[in-house]
């Protein structure tokens, strides 16, 4: 088992980066957008540099934030509504939590096949942004890997909290 927590700790770490350098990515495009319209603005025209696709640069980078910090943190994804769960006991409320791992897992792996689906169609039918006319494959292909690592660790996450009962409880916490 501690095996398993290790593996699942590694992917969390490597999500967390993947999720922060794709927030820093999203920081600067949008920084050097805005800086570039301004420079144009004040210049009168003068100054024509813009950042191209810069909202497809963004849009597909929150999508890597967004599956990076899912797969991250999907131990402490379930809001728990007190008034549902206040009196029910912790065997009860780790059993739901297992459930719901198992379910997160099985999102997880239908994710990964239609990206992975999509990421074939996109090489074969040659798919490409709209903007940057940057091929779709690699985009799909890395929600693919990001979507993969979400079913691995809900599957080491769930088998943690059927076999010891242990599992994050934001009420114990007070997040």
């Amino acid at each position: 088992m501690a095996f398993l927590v290790r593996i699942s700790t590694f992917i969390s770490r490597l999500c967390q980066f993947i999720g922060g350098i794709s927030l820093i990515i999203i920081v600067l495009v949008t920084i050097a957008d805005v800086a570039a319209r301004y420079i144009f603005k004040i210049t009168g025209g003068e100054f024509g540099f813009t950042v191209k696709g810069s909202v497809e640069i963004v849009s597909y980078f929150m999508l890597f934030a967004l599956l990076a910090a899912f797969a991250a943190f999907v131990e402490r994804s379930q809001i728990i509504v007190d008034v549902f769960t206040q009196k029910m006991p912790q065997s009860v409320k780790g059993y739901m939590m297992g459930i719901f791992m198992m379910g997160f897992f099985v999102i997880g792996v239908v994710f990964t096949w239609g990206l992975y689906e999509s990421a074939l169609d996109a090489v074969e039918f040659g798919k490409v942004t709209q903007d940057l006319r940057l091929s779709m494959m690699p985009i799909y292909g890395i929600s693919a890997i990001l979507s993969i690592f979400l079913a691995i660790r809900s599957l080491i996450e769930s088998i943690n909290i059927f076999k010891t009962g242990e599992f994050y409880d934001a009420e114990e916490t007070g997040a």
